[in-house]
This record gives structure tokens, C-alpha cells and sequence, in this order.
């Protein structure tokens, strides 16, 4: 099945809260991302949930917590390109690459040092 980003943009649209990224900043990340997985594996990203979309929208503008409830913004949009590059381009252990767990634990913040800072 190929990923209907239409659908994917729809339901985006439903769960986006305000956030310091607008809503277009928010759905290019997400359609570099898919498109870089799909380059990467040769398939589709599989779908997600409108919570964990939510979930990631609200990590997305964010590296640190505390800047997190300061709501003080500590990735530029423009830098997640080249930190989508270097996470496929890193080997983990066990790992599908899925968008969520790009937006887990440390992942992130390894890359926005790797890439950005």
C-alpha cells in the first residue's frame, strides 16, 4: 500500500495544535522524512496514529525539555533535512527506522549535534 500523504496531511491538519513551527513547516518535515524512508528501505512508511502525530508535533520544534515548557524553539525546520540524512545514514541495532523512533529517547538531539550545532 502506498502512503496517501494527502490523507496523512488531513489528519495533521485535524490533531495540529499551535506550535512554533506554522502547519506547513510541520508536514514538510514529515514528507522529508517519508520520502527519505521510502528512498532508504524501498517502501512506504508504514501509517501512523493522529496521537503519535500529535505526540511528534509537539517534539518536533524541541531538543531540550525545559526549552519545551519554556516554549523556546531549539530546531530551526530547516535544519531537520540534514538531520533526516544522517539518521539513515547511522546503523542502529534493531531498528525500522519508523519516524517514531527517529523522535525518540536521544535520537534527535545526537543528529542536531552531528548536523546543526
Amino acid at each position: 500500500m502506498l502512503f496517501d500523504f494527502d490523507k496523512f496531511s488531513s489528519i495533521t491538519a485535524s490533531v495540529y495544535a499551535d506550535s512554533p513551527y506554522s502547519l506547513a513547516e510541520v508536514l514538510e518535515v514529515f514528507r522529508y522524512y517519508f520520502e527519505q524512508y521510502e528512498a532508504y528501505t524501498g517502501a512506504p512508511h508504514p501509517p501512523i496514529r493522529a496521537v503519535q502525530i500529535e505526540r511528534i508535533i509537539r517534539e518536533m520544534p524541541y531538543i531540550d525539555e525545559t526549552d519545551k515548557v519554556n516554549s523556546t524553539m531549539d530546531i530551526d525546520p530547516d535544519c531537520y533535512e540534514d538531520m533526516i540524512d544522517k539518521h539513515f545514514r547511522t546503523r542502529y541495532r534493531n531498528c525500522d527506522y519508523n519516524i517514531n523512533h527517529f523522535f525518540s529517547g536521544r535520537i534527535r538531539e545526537l543528529r542536531f549535534y552531528e548536523t546543526c550545532y
